[in-house]
């Protein structure tokens, strides 16, 4: 036998001898219970994963708790220079996953479902995961790794025609995840971190080389809290304050890898919130802010106290605003931690109302006005004489210059953030021993300012200017409650309406209307502006003052000096007619543009 043949025979038996020892050490190894990681992107089979993101529950939960939310009665309190609208619910917003439909927030705060089945959040770039390939029947862990979402490498070798339990763990974020073994499959996890947990079986296909995609979707394995501090119903994003959160009795726990199940710690923990834990929702805007706990703990956490002081807005007007200057802002939830489920514990900062002698009512400091795009609908910084087209509706409208279809009336008031907590006010809400002396039927809105009020003071008012010019640009209740408060000027610390007119009623109203300029507007509104307050009231057509079915009550003030009396500001409900007229085949109320001003529901 030649050299050659000596030495290919050898390398024949050292090959054996590798193989046969590496399946020794194979098999040693698991008797052992360590975890042996195979090598991936072999030539043969792969699991494939794919993470879809984190299960949020499903559509219909969501739709069955926003409707709760809107039915039932806003939890208000009031302080010093605002007031608050609390809620506890599991409405917490998150960035959907791409394969998703991107949710929206209502106007209450609520997410707003659009699909039906699976609502799954997102997990950024980078986040860090590990799975855990165990036998069927989870006795032995075949392999172990880490992975980090859209990271490369995401397969695991296996064998054709086998049945694995898998079990993917992470932290949502970069953090390491510990590996375990059969012998010891516990983790100890941390505090106040998001635990997502998945967990199934797979079966692999016996034909060799047959790749098997593995979706993964996430579960919150903790009871995650989310605190949300929002700003939409004062209608500014949030500048600075200070913010402390207290009475947060935390626990973290054990995690049995292989069977998910928690050992929750016997020692609780407070972790520190102020106002650099929050972040912004939607990063495009500063007026709802969130930060996060997470607990293993399923026992009660009563009087958890969001406190803030020193809270800077800025108006959507560009107004610079300042709450809570002089006593905090202290709001308490009692919530009960669910495991897997998300708590919201929301506090919405909103502007506190004004009421006046002889009447319980409680009214809005300004007008209502819409802008399209973000939070919508809101009152305007200051309260004063303006002539803005996007704060003159139609009867029934709930856009700005428009007109209303007969059979589709709604209220521009409720849609005000958080919805439900303000509505337009009925016609019963304009006393005749608060606010007007008597009811008229307004038939020209063009003559009424020399017809229709000859002369009998307003409950409780009083005209600007006291004396002097017979015009004047405002009526004024003596104002009983909100007044003082250092976050608003006088004119909004008083309940005044001022003159800015209404446009006479008309079939056609100009498609550009939103956006004609002040005097173009004025020109519209003629005599009126200057010298009358036009609101409306929430009544439905009825038969009022003999307007057989086609009546609706409104509010019109204007300043008179009768030759006994001296200047007076009067004002009285008034009855108008409402037309039908069909515009593009839908028959819709033709009516006058006014004011709103809107009032309270609780």
């Amino acid at each position: 036998m030649n050299f050659s043949t000596i030495r290919k025979a050898n390398w024949i038996v050292a090959t054996v001898l590798l193989a046969t020892s590496g399946m020794l050490a194979t098999s040693c190894s698991k008797e052992r219970g360590a975890a042996v990681e195979q090598a991936d992107n072999h030539e043969g089979t792969n699991i494939v994963l794919s993470v879809k993101g984190i299960n949020e529950g499903s559509d219909n939960t969501v739709k069955q708790a926003s409707n709760k939310s809107k039915s039932a009665k806003l939890q208000v309190e009031s302080f010093a220079d605002v007031d608050v609208v609390s809620a506890v619910d599991n409405n917490v917003p998150f960035k959907a996953a791409a394969s998703d439909v991107v949710q929206s927030r209502n106007a209450d705060g609520t997410v707003a479902a659009a699909s039906t089945g699976l609502r799954a959040a997102a997990l950024e770039n980078g986040v860090t995961y590990r799975v855990y390939l165990y036998s069927a029947d989870g006795t032995q862990l075949i392999s172990s790794k880490q992975y980090s979402v859209s990271g490369p490498d995401l397969t695991i070798s296996v064998t054709p025609g086998t049945t694995y339990k898998w079990v993917a763990l992470s932290y949502n974020n970069t953090d390491a995840i510990p590996d375990v073994t059969v012998a010891n499959p516990t983790l100890q996890l941390p505090e106040n971190k998001d635990v997502l947990y998945a967990s199934g079986s797979i079966t692999i296909p016996s034909t060799p080389g047959t790749d098997v995609t593995l979706p993964i979707t996430f579960a919150h394995k903790y009871s995650r809290i989310a605190i949300e501090l929002n700003t939409m119903g004062v209608f500014g994003n949030m500048v600075s304050g200070n913010l402390a959160v207290s009475n947060l009795a935390l626990r973290s726990a054990a995690l049995n890898v292989a069977t998910g199940a928690l050992t929750p710690s016997a020692t609780t923990f407070s972790p520190t919130l102020n106002w650099s834990s929050f972040t912004n929702i939607d990063p495009a805007y500063s007026d709802a802010k969130i930060a996060y706990v997470y607990t293993a703990g399923t026992t009660a956490l009563n009087n958890v106290t969001v406190s803030v002081t020193n809270l800077a807005i800025k108006h959507a007007d560009n107004v610079d605003r300042t709450f809570a200057t002089t006593a905090p802002i202290n709001i308490s939830f009692n919530v009960t931690p669910v495991l897997g489920n998300s708590h919201r514990l929301l506090a919405n900062i909103v502007e506190s109302p004004l009421t006046s002698t002889g009447s319980t009512v409680k009214w809005s400091r300004s007008n209502l006005y819409y802008t399209a795009g973000h939070n919508p609908y809101r009152f305007f910084a200051n309260n004063r004489q303006r002539s803005e087209a996007n704060s003159y509706f139609a009867y029934g409208a709930i856009l700005p210059g428009q007109f209303q279809s007969m059979t589709a009336y709604a209220d521009p008031c409720a849609q005000v953030y958080p919805q439900g907590l303000w509505r337009k006010p009925s016609h019963a809400d304009f006393s005749t021993t608060a606010y007007v002396s008597s009811n008229a039927l307004l038939t020209d809105v063009l003559q009424n300012i020399t017809d229709l009020l000859i002369g009998t003071k307003a409950p409780n008012s009083s005209p600007s200017p006291a004396s002097g010019s017979t015009t004047g640009n405002y009526i004024q209740y003596t104002t009983t409650s909100g007044t003082g408060n250092s976050a608003f000027d006088a004119a909004s610390n008083n309940l005044r309406f001022y003159y800015n007119g209404q446009l006479a009623r008309v079939n056609v109203l100009d498609p550009n209307f939103l956006t004609l300029d002040l005097t173009a507007i004025q020109a519209l509104l003629g005599l009126s502006y200057g010298r009358e307050a036009a609101l409306w009231t929430s009544d439905p057509p009825n038969s009022i003052l003999g307007l057989v079915n086609l009546g609706t009550w409104g509010y019109l003030a204007v300043t008179k000096q009768p030759l006994l009396t001296g200047r007076i500001a009067t004002a009285q409900g008034t009855a108008e007619l409402l037309s039908t007229v069909s515009l593009l085949g839908i028959n819709v109320a033709s009516s006058s543009l006014k004011n709103v001003r809107c009032v309270r529901t609780n």
